[in-house]
């Protein structure tokens, strides 16, 4: 599974308002949208603390 579905999934399933998710991921949500339409490609740090993130809840 992607990052980018584990991020659909993590917002989906617990049902957490993506602008609360991006707040705690430290993104904005354009940011976040665009990358997901793969308009836009995050930096690896940005990648990195996403996955942190989404592990640290068993995503």
């Amino acid at each position: 599974m992607t990052l980018k579905d584990r991020c659909k999934k993590f917002t989906h399933e617990l049902g957490i308002p993506v602008t609360r998710f991006c707040r705690s991921i430290n993104i904005s949500t354009r940011a976040y949208y665009s990358w997901l339409s793969d308009d836009l490609k995050l930096a690896e740090s940005t990648l990195t603390r996403i996955d942190k993130y989404l592990s640290k809840y068993g995503f």
